[in-house]
């Protein structure tokens, strides 16, 4: 695989003529080179060079760039645009000690991609391409890359002290490219599992919703559920929990973890939906502060998705959720349990209540939990059947989810006559019923027609 010839966009190659030009040496490096070896098309291109940023900075003066951003001139980033792509050019360096488990409090400038390649964070992101397309790799990358691991360069208990956050990128790698992580890369995180304390929520909740997102998410998860209770505690708690039901022939967190994985991948991106990842995730989140057992040994958790709704607020706020993640996530947990009586007039009001998306999702999400209990419990899948086909038909027939999707507006009655007022709202109100209950049609000239004869 090494030996193959990978094609650089010519707008990298005039940066990197530039710099050799000049006697530099420059490469591709990164997760550019990991993408090109996987047949992916890399998202941007970063270079790692031993130029200095100054050298940088002067040649690209010299050759008329008219976009220099000096990025991070202390580690030595400077940033280029070529052809309106954005490219950052890193000198090789070593870095120091990390005191805040991000930043090194001093970097050394190298000259060569040895010394640089030991501060990489894993074997398949410490690769380098020269400018021939020819793969440089010192570590093992290629290997591991061709046999699905991710595995730290060097100790891997040193480069997550270094940066914490690299436990959870480890984590997102593994569930979106669907990978294995090392053994002792794997035991290093458990280590320094908790040094994630020490890093911002937004960036764990970056690495963590994609983590979430992934096409192995569920996998992922249960090999991980040690590291993935610092940020979020409640997943051991739901571990090996007997829900002691007969709707239930799972734990709940093999219950919870067979609700993400019943969640549809896109096949385009191969990803799962936010929010519906984050819903099933904490959909019974409030199950072990509700649980309760009478008198015979069955578990009952009366209130569950009340207290889950309460814990998923807390939940958002301590992990920097948007708002309007935070807003359907809370709701979907709050509602995954309630099933509208499968009847028009029911059906109609609760799709009065919330938008379409939030109703597609809550489908998508009881689907995915009645598939996720016993025999016994997954007899509700009729109900959820029986719903969606009302559903499916009131879009069909077009029936209106307010007053303002009437064929018929206030303006039209004023000049028919109907002077201005409550009155206006009074009769709309009327045909809105009528026409929701089935006994007229949301048309025109029948509504009209229908007023005429009631109110003319």
């Amino acid at each position: 695989m090494s030996d193959r010839i990978y094609s650089i966009p010519e707008y990298c190659k005039e940066i990197m003529d530039m710099l050799q030009r000049r006697g530099y040496s420059v490469f591709v490096a990164g997760g550019a080179v990991r993408d090109l070896i996987l047949g992916k098309d890399p998202h941007d291109y970063d270079m790692a060079s031993s130029a200095r940023p100054e050298d940088v900075i002067a040649a690209a003066e010299e050759e008329g760039y008219r976009t220099i951003i000096e990025t991070g001139i202390k580690h030595g980033t400077v940033t280029l645009l070529s052809h309106g792509q954005p490219i950052e050019i890193t000198t090789f360096r070593t870095d120091g000690d990390y005191e805040d488990s991000r930043h090194p409090t001093n970097v050394e400038f190298s000259q060569d991609i040895e010394e640089d390649v030991k501060r990489r964070d894993f074997t398949m992101n410490a690769l380098y391409l020269d400018r021939d397309g020819r793969v440089r790799d010192l570590v093992g990358g290629v290997e591991d890359i061709k046999n699905g691991i991710v595995r730290a360069v060097g100790d891997p208990v040193r480069r997550f002290s270094e940066d914490a956050l690299r436990i959870m990128r480890a984590l997102r790698f593994a569930s979106v490219m669907d990978l294995k992580i090392d053994e002792k890369t794997s035991e290093a995180m458990i280590l320094c599992k908790d040094l994630l304390r020490k890093i911002s929520a937004e960036r764990i909740n970056k690495e963590f919703s994609d983590m979430i997102c992934g096409k192995a998410a569920v996998r992922v998860i249960r090999e991980n559920v040690d590291v993935l209770s610092v940020i979020l505690p409640e997943l051991k708690e739901m571990e090996g929990f007997d829900q002691r039901s007969d709707y239930h022939d799972l734990d709940m967190l093999e219950h919870t973890l067979a609700v993400l994985e019943n969640i549809p991948v896109d096949e385009q991106t191969g990803k799962r939906d936010l929010i519906l990842s984050y819903a099933a995730l904490l959909h019974d989140i409030g199950k072990p502060k509700a649980f309760t057992i009478d008198e015979e040994g069955k578990g009952h958790m009366k209130q569950h998705e009340r207290i889950g709704y309460e814990i998923t607020l807390d939940l958002a706020e301590r992990m920097k959720f948007s708002n309007e993640l935070k807003k359907n996530v809370s709701e979907l947990v709050l509602l995954h349990d309630e099933f509208v009586e499968p009847t028009r007039e029911a059906v109609h009001k609760f799709m009065t209540e919330h938008s379409p998306d939030f109703i597609e999702r809550l489908a998508v999400l009881q689907r995915a939990d009645i598939a996720a209990h016993s025999p016994l419990g997954r007899t509700r899948i009729r109900q959820l059947e029986a719903i969606k086909e009302i559903r499916e038909r009131l879009i069909i027939d077009k029936i209106p989810l307010s007053v303002k999707d009437l064929a018929i507006s206030g303006q039209d009655l004023i000049k028919l006559g109907f002077p201005e007022g409550p009155m206006i709202g009074s009769v709309l109100n009327d045909i809105f019923y009528e026409v929701v209950s089935g006994n007229l049609d949301n048309n025109r000239e029948l509504l009209f027609t229908f007023v005429s004869e009631k109110y003319l």
